[in-house]
């Protein structure tokens, strides 16, 4: 059965990291992204040796070859409200492309640096053009990029204590953006409630199994048209889910 879950999003956010950022400055994380070499990661490090030894073109010189897998699409999210939540200004994921960078910039295709969100030459210069693919953690970032812009203000979240629930929130203007990332193996319902009004909504759903794109492949609503200061909706075991009518 769903555990209920309840969220109350109100303006102001003062996380004790503010007290950390001198004044008048801004604190940016740059190059975000996770490599799996921590030893309670253990079993993610021998996977990507294994990935790395089998690989037909890179060595693996600082590379991330689980970028491909369906669970990083959680993870960057989650860093990304990580981030939000505890009062920075910014950050920017490493890294758009694999055709961007090689290490020690030598241009050898053994070098290619490979934590893209695609690679643009997988055909051209790495003869597989799966590679030109979109990764599963382009749909989870492109959406906190594009629903969480510039200039939008955090806004601080209630959470009940949830095993596995991350939320954060935004306001741009009049409009909102509350994103949940539930990174346990049950499922929760999540109850939100916004300070001011909210029409013209739309939710994206990122699951293993199920996430609504367009005929190009870029993330899609699955449900629209919602309104109203109150909503409740699921989130899966082990899924990212956005609420938003920021444009």
């Amino acid at each position: 059965m769903p555990i209920p879950a309840s969220t109350r999003c109100a303006a102001g956010l003062t996380p004790k990291s503010c007290a950390e950022v001198p004044a008048g400055k801004k604190l940016i994380l740059g190059e975000a992204g996770y490599k799996y070499s921590a030893p309670e990661d253990s079993l993610l490090k021998a996977e990507y040796d294994r990935r790395v030894a089998g690989h037909p073109f890179t060595k693996g010189s600082d590379c991330n070859m689980l970028c491909y897998d369906y669970f990083y699409g959680l993870d960057m999210p989650l860093l990304a409200m990580e981030v939000m939540n505890n009062g920075l200004s910014g950050v920017a994921a490493w890294m758009l492309d694999d055709a961007m960078h090689s290490n020690g910039d030598s241009g050898r295709t053994e070098d290619v640096k490979i934590w893209g969100m695609w690679n643009i030459l997988g055909e051209e210069v790495f003869g597989d053009a799966s590679q030109e693919e979109l990764r599963p953690w382009y749909y989870t970032w492109s959406l906190m990029c594009r629903h969480f812009p510039a200039g939008c203000d955090i806004l601080a979240c209630e959470v009940p204590q949830r095993e596995g629930l991350r939320v954060a929130a935004a306001r741009k203007d009049a409009a909102y953006s509350v994103a949940a990332v539930n990174f346990s193996q049950e499922p929760c319902t999540l109850e939100i409630v916004l300070p001011g009004d909210f029409a013209g909504g739309v939710l994206y759903r990122y699951t293993e199994s199920d996430r609504a794109c367009d005929a190009n492949g870029f993330p899609a609503p699955c449900e629209r048209g919602i309104a109203g200061k109150r909503f409740r909706t699921t989130v899966p075991a082990e899924s990212f889910v956005l609420l938003t009518n920021v444009e």
